[in-house]
């Protein structure tokens, strides 16, 4: 039903896509207008999902992906909500360009993160006051070496409670290794990173401007290495905390290797680090799952794997696979599970929670026990293709959602 209850048995009534009722009163309105009762079995009916952060380069126009694109696929995957990064070919950090997005209970809702520095290089403030002003969900940077810039713009009365959001990854970092070195990633012949100290070095700097300022709404995104988890809990500095869904899947154990999924940002890691990811996730040093979608195309995904952009997007396997590895695998409370992916994702936005309630069309059906192959045919869609595991037999899928299409 919504955050803090937990899963239960029930009878529901949806009419054109609207909760019309809710246990023994379902049953008396199906009665009375003589619709036939359909058995669950294992099916579940929640509250929609939440994507606290993607990317789109190309809001209105975009070839790989874009706004009507995106919101046709995400909403069949079960998704409610998404916030996209300012990362861009027109870099967000002014008001005119942000896209002007009206919110609608009964379709799925963007949100834009705003640039907290102009195009991101940390040297002058982008005019935060007007950004938030425009709809901005927050702010956004991965520049905060030199902190003066960070301390003056986290000084300003503009910023008040608004999530600020810190990137590990530089916007304009150039690296040839894409996994993180161990034994099964240099017998696969990748470029390995050698040294991933620099996440940790990072997390320590965000750390100690949230020293500095510890009323405000400082988030790190996109947590991959074990070490900044176990500095987190160490320092005891009360931050959030995104990690990237796909590091909670795959490490550099367990994909085959034409996988599109090697190469992403976060890097991957070793199966031991992953564990410890989830373990932190389970402790609650991690706060939101996001699905840090990039979209390529065709073209894109051809490139021989070192010299490929990298990033996946694939709204359609973030729930079945986590629902494989938590609910079945790690017998997580499903309630556990959606408070990852949309209860605390809400919070940290600071957006209203999804929940199901009569005179609703925000809702999912999710079939743990339907089993699909994953390709852009059974898809329905050309662009983007860098999804992955393709090909490959996936159990689980959301098969219907209220929001209007």
């Amino acid at each position: 039903m919504g955050p803090n209850i937990e899963v239960a048995k029930d009878n529901l009534l949806i009419i054109d896509g609207k909760i019309e009722a809710f246990g023994d009163e379902a049953k008396k309105e199906a009665l009375k207008k003589s619709i036939p009762i359909s058995k669950s079995g294992d099916k579940l009916i929640a509250p929609m999902l939440v994507d606290s952060h993607s990317y789109l380069e190309n809001p209105l126009t975009g070839l790989n992906d874009n706004l009507e694109n995106l919101k046709l696929r995400a909403k069949k995957s079960g998704f409610g909500a998404i916030a996209f990064l300012p990362n861009s070919n027109i870099w967000r950090d002014k008001p005119e360009k942000i896209p002007f997005q009206e919110n609608n209970h009964a379709d799925l809702n963007f949100y834009f993160w705003g640039s907290f520095s102009l195009k991101d290089e940390g040297i002058n403030l982008s005019p935060q006051d007007e950004l938030l002003k425009s709809g901005s969900i927050g702010l956004s940077t991965s520049n905060f070496f030199d902190s003066r810039i960070i301390l003056k713009g986290l000084s300003l009365d503009a910023v008040k409670s608004y999530p600020i959001i810190f990137s590990l990854t530089k916007k304009n970092s150039v690296q040839k290794g894409i996994v993180n070195i161990d034994l099964k990633s240099l017998q696969s012949g990748f470029y390995v990173i050698d040294n991933n100290n620099n996440e940790l070095t990072e997390v320590k700097n965000i750390l100690e401007i949230k020293k500095i300022f510890p009323s405000k709404n400082i988030i790190i995104k996109n947590i991959s290495d074990s070490n900044s988890l176990k500095e987190i809990e160490k320092q005891k500095i009360p931050i959030l905390t995104t990690i990237s869904w796909w590091n909670l899947i795959a490490d550099t154990n367990n994909l085959e290797l034409d996988d599109l999924g090697w190469k992403v940002d976060p890097p991957l890691g070793s199966k031991e680090n992953r564990e410890f990811l989830i373990k932190g996730l389970e402790k609650d040093l991690i706060h939101a799952i996001a699905v840090n979608s990039i979209a390529l195309n065709d073209e894109d995904t051809f490139v021989p794997i070192n010299d490929r952009s990298l990033g996946i997007s694939s709204f359609e396997l973030v729930l079945p696979l986590l629902w494989e590895e938590f609910v079945n695998k790690r017998s997580w409370q499903i309630s556990k599970l959606w408070k990852y992916l949309s209860f605390s994702p809400s919070n940290l936005l600071g957006i209203t929670q999804e929940k199901l309630f009569i005179g609703s069309k925000r809702w999912l059906i999710f079939d743990p026990d339907i089993k699909w192959i994953n390709n852009q045919i059974n898809l329905g869609y050309d662009s983007p293709s860098n999804f992955p595991k393709k090909n490959e037999l996936i159990k689980g899928k959301v098969i219907h959602v209220g929001l209007d299409f």
